[in-house]
């Protein structure tokens, strides 16, 4: 994949109202380093008469349409997703609070490189609307965890009072990495960019069915799957399922059931107890990991 080489992110990030350039990276750079941003924000380059972002935003790869959302009905505001099967692993690539949608795009539709898709704004919820000084484009590179994301919210959520309007386009069930590794770069193999993500936590679990996870992103898999009994998993700090090891029945590492952590990088502890990645001790797994499985283990009966 091509793209050109991005020479300076104070050329082009939004910051939030702190005014730091970090605040609008991809990390734990929002409210001293308590919460996580799974993206860039990118800030407009000119604006109309009356203040609004002017930007037509492009398809940063060529792919095709995953999912349209119209409405404010969430914290992406009007989004779109592409997915991008070409690729050396399927990403699919999210841009967010947009003001217009091109209309003539329906899910399905291929996309070339570089073809304009919406316009750039604010939308967010009604309840917590985004001035006008902070229109941009929020943009993920990331994947998806489970085809069977609904199965798992609905027993989480009512359906009923809280439905999920997004399927498996929901962001609970996309996990990013940083999008500067391919705006920075002129040439990038995105299969190479995932397995190159610093590992940080490593667990091992027992599964009746393989995750569906493991069949979209063979690239990430090593063993055989049709075999396997559970999975050895190495993880980002951020909660991205990097590389998985199939374990045979007979694998003395597996637990009788569940999962059970088996490594942890010292030097991202602190990083991945922000996170929730791991519990406040630094030792027992913390919400965003027990999260991220119970996703991934969706598909299980």
């Amino acid at each position: 994949m091509n793209r050109q080489t991005i020479q300076s992110f104070e050329d082009f990030i939004q910051p939030t109202v702190s005014g730091k350039i970090s605040s609008g990276t991809f990390g734990m750079v929002r409210e001293d380093g308590k919460r996580f941003h799974e993206g860039l924000d990118i800030r407009p380059s000119r604006v109309f008469a009356n203040g609004e972002a002017a930007d037509r935003i492009f398809s940063a790869i060529a792919g095709k349409v995953a999912y349209l959302n119209h409405e404010t009905n969430g914290p992406y505001g009007k989004y779109i997703i592409l997915v991008h099967p070409e690729a050396e692993i399927e990403v699919y690539t999210l841009y967010a609070h947009l003001a217009a949608i091109d209309k003539n795009l329906r899910v399905g539709d291929p996309l070339p490189q570089g073809k304009a898709i919406a316009l750039m704004g604010r939308s967010s919820t009604p309840e917590n609307p985004m001035p006008l000084e902070r229109s941009h484009l929020h943009f993920e590179v990331g994947l998806r965890l489970s085809d069977s994301f609904n199965r798992w919210y609905n027993k989480k959520n009512d359906p009923l009072k809280n439905p999920n309007r997004h399927g498996v386009w929901n962001g609970q069930n996309l996990v990013g990495f940083d999008p500067s590794y391919i705006l920075k770069s002129t040439r990038v193999n995105l299969l190479e960019v995932v397995h190159n993500l610093p590992t940080a936590l490593a667990v091992v679990m027992r599964t009746q069915t393989a995750p569906d996870f493991v069949y979209r992103y063979p690239g990430l898999t090593n063993g055989e799957v049709s075999t396997a009994a559970g999975w050895y998993i190495e993880f980002t700090w951020h909660g991205l399922p990097k590389h998985w090891t199939a374990l045979p029945a007979d694998s003395k590492q597996l637990p009788s059931n569940g999962f059970k952590i088996v490594g942890i990088n010292p030097q991202m502890r602190d990083l991945m107890i922000q996170r929730q990645m791991l519990a406040s001790d630094g030792k027992k797994p913390g919400e965003i990991l027990i999260q991220n499985l119970e996703i991934l283990l969706s598909n299980s009966r």
